[in-house]
């Protein structure tokens, strides 16, 4: 653990003194993370991202954020969740929340051992955008970006929210508010 955190520190300390781009400092730890989990095995990684998701994800949801979820739901829109976290703890997140398609950073699995190695590219700002093309694709899903809705809370979706025809900035982080005001986008709350 100390071997991930350690170097990703300076990273972090580097992005906030402007001395490192704080977009690829988040791109190297979504890509890294996976270090943690070297040689173990399917089952453990499962274990632990089920506590995370039933101790901590599911619990900082915002309820009203959950409500436009299953109203989406209730209206027979696709909804997908698409995150730089795991691919494997979304898929958990996403089987609470009754949402099918989720889209992630996928994480090296090899003969039921997890590698340590990320499949890239990571799950994060531009990336994000090009694998949720590619998953509406491969699962040959018939969607009008120009009517969808996306929701977001950083800076760093700006790609995703410019994708589609109803951008909300949810719980936005201070740069992502400032952008949505200055395009006339919605922002929750």
């Amino acid at each position: 653990m100390s071997s991930f955190l350690l170097p990703h520190l300076l990273l972090w300390l580097l992005s906030r003194y402007k001395l490192f781009s704080e977009e690829r400092c988040m791109v190297k730890w979504a890509e890294d993370f996976s270090t943690i989990f070297k040689g173990l095995s399917k089952n453990e990684v499962s274990e632990a991202f089920h506590w995370v998701a039933n101790v901590y994800m599911l619990e900082m949801l915002h309820q009203d954020v959950v409500d436009i979820l299953n109203q989406h739901k209730r209206s027979g829109h696709v909804v997908m969740i698409a995150s730089g976290a795991s691919s494997e703890l979304l898929e958990i997140i996403g089987k609470e929340l009754g949402v099918h398609n989720v889209i992630g950073t996928k994480l090296e699995v090899i003969d039921s051992r997890y590698t340590g190695r990320t499949i890239k590219p990571a799950c994060f700002a531009e990336n994000k955008v090009k694998l949720l093309e590619e998953y509406i694709d491969q699962n040959g899903l018939e969607i009008d970006l120009p009517s969808s809705f996306a929701y977001t809370d950083t800076v760093f979706d700006i790609p995703l929210l410019k994708l589609v025809g109803n951008p909300v900035a949810t719980y936005p982080d201070k740069k992502l508010r400032q952008f949505a005001k200055h395009n006339g986008w919605k922002i929750l709350p």
